[in-house]
């Protein structure tokens, strides 16, 4: 078995043996048949972080999306973005390589590595945990299509994150900011 995948199951075990016996079923990671279900655009809706920096961190962040876009090569896909922040919109492209059910990408300065879990349908659950230098810190971010969820989706978010140990205090996207306008989908 691929070290980082064995790793990962050995700490989404400890998160599970640590918590509710139904954070189990509730933290199963997410490998779709067919990988189209993945690609496209998505909307921030919730997240949390850890540690509590952060977490406070993502109150600047006042709407997201992202873009999985698959290329040529079946093991990476381009991850795009929008982050509106700090009264600004800032862009970014990544390739990212997936090996099992792990993905990996150079942000900035930061090494990330993320999953997938299983969630609501046309939702998209990412946990990511990332180093930079000696500094380590993660989130668990829940995407729509559409930028809205119901009220029965949060609360399983929130089950969700509560069994991976992050805080009960949740960060939302406030469905009011507008998206930062993605210049690919203008141009094409």
């Amino acid at each position: 078995m691929d070290r980082p995948v064995f790793v990962f199951f050995l700490t989404l075990s400890s998160f599970s043996a640590a918590s509710a016996p139904d954070c189990q079923d509730l933290v199963k990671p997410f490998m779709p048949e067919d990988p189209k279900q993945v690609f496209g655009k998505w909307v921030y809706v919730l997240g949390a972080g850890d540690p509590k920096q952060y977490h406070n961190a993502l109150e600047s962040l006042k709407s997201s999306w992202i873009d999985l876009c698959p290329t040529s090569d079946s093991l990476t896909l381009t991850l795009r973005w929008g982050d509106y922040c700090f009264e600004r919109c800032i862009f970014g492209e990544v390739n990212a390589t997936i090996s099992g059910i792990a993905t990996t990408f150079h942000k900035n300065l930061s090494d990330h590595k993320g999953h997938i879990l299983q969630t609501c349908p046309d939702c998209l659950l990412w946990t990511d945990t990332f180093r930079n230098g000696d500094v380590t810190g993660r989130y668990i971010l829940l995407f729509t299509r559409t930028g809205k969820i119901d009220a029965k989706d949060v609360d399983i978010f929130k089950k969700q994150a509560v069994c991976l140990n992050f805080s009960e205090d949740f960060h939302s996207y406030d469905g009011e900011t507008e998206l930062c306008r993605d210049e690919k989908e203008t141009s094409e």
